[in-house]
């Protein structure tokens, strides 16, 4: 029987397997690929059992992550090896995020000094433009309620509109008077032409009437800021924002840029 076992070819296969890699774990210690758990990784695999189950792993169920981890770093390095992630786009597309994410973080803690701030802004004013922003009060006319629309109004600018502009006319939803709003804001409210007629109104006494999508309007503008270049502390917050990001863009256009100098690329 146990001559029988001997002939067995599968244990011939056995054994000259064994043989074979016992040679070559003996004799390629040289070129043997490192794959190596750092402490970091365990801290990022600590974590993430935490934050998912809500309490430290045991000893044992961290054995059973480092060991999950090792296999995972194992099946990557050999799949490269058998040529396995060269035509995955899925892969690639992880690795190229992955790169990016990292160049990304290391712009993103890099503070802007003032000077840098204001530099940018003055090379990018176009984006910067602070619109007109207006303070007024008006007096609301539903044409449909009066069948003189045009003897109403004149009544109302005979009467005292600085002080009766909130009680007078016809009554609607929105404010009769307000602070500090922007052209974009105005056009929201009341449409675009009542916001484009107001550049053309002069300050501190009543006009109109002015075209809303409601009706008309008897107007006074009392404040208005015209639309002008913003100044650094106007705009920190963008500025700051927009400078990050386009250091981010030129530092992976540029990491690329280096990469493409070590490589032939070829696009046939």
């Amino acid at each position: 029987m146990f001559k029988r076992i001997l002939q067995e070819p599968l244990l011939h296969f056995l054994v000259v397997g064994s043989l074979l890699f016992f040679y070559l774990s003996v004799n390629d210690t040289e070129t043997k690929p490192q794959v190596t758990i750092s402490q970091g990784k365990i801290k990022q695999l600590t974590a993430q059992f935490s934050k998912t189950r809500q309490r430290t792993p045991s000893k044992k169920e961290l054995n059973a992550l480092i060991e999950n981890q090792i296999r995972e770093d194992l099946a990557f390095e050999h799949g490269v090896q058998m040529g396995l992630v060269e035509n995955d786009s899925i892969i690639k597309r992880r690795v190229q995020q992955k790169i990016e994410f990292m160049l990304n973080d290391s712009i993103g803690s890099i503070e802007p000094s003032h000077e840098d701030l204001q530099t940018y802004l003055e090379a990018h004013k176009e984006q910067y433009t602070i619109a007109p922003t207006y303070s007024f009060k008006h007096v609301y006319i539903n044409p449909e309620k009066h069948e003189d629309v045009d003897t109403f109004i004149s009544e109302l600018k005979n009467k005292s509109l600085d002080a009766n502009y909130k009680v007078l006319g016809d009554s609607m939803m929105l404010e009769s008077e307000y602070r500090n709003i922007t052209t974009a804001q105005i056009a929201r409210l009341f449409g675009r032409k009542f916001a484009k007629y107001l550049d053309a109104v002069s300050l501190e006494r009543w006009q109109g009437p002015v075209k809303s999508g409601y009706g008309l309007h008897l107007v006074q503008i009392e404040h208005k800021i015209p639309k002008h270049l913003a100044t650094l502390k106007e705009v920190e917050i963008a500025v700051r924002r927009d400078f990050r990001t386009d250091a981010q863009k030129k530092a992976i256009s540029a990491f690329y840029d280096e990469l493409k100098v070590q490589y032939n690329v070829e696009v046939e």
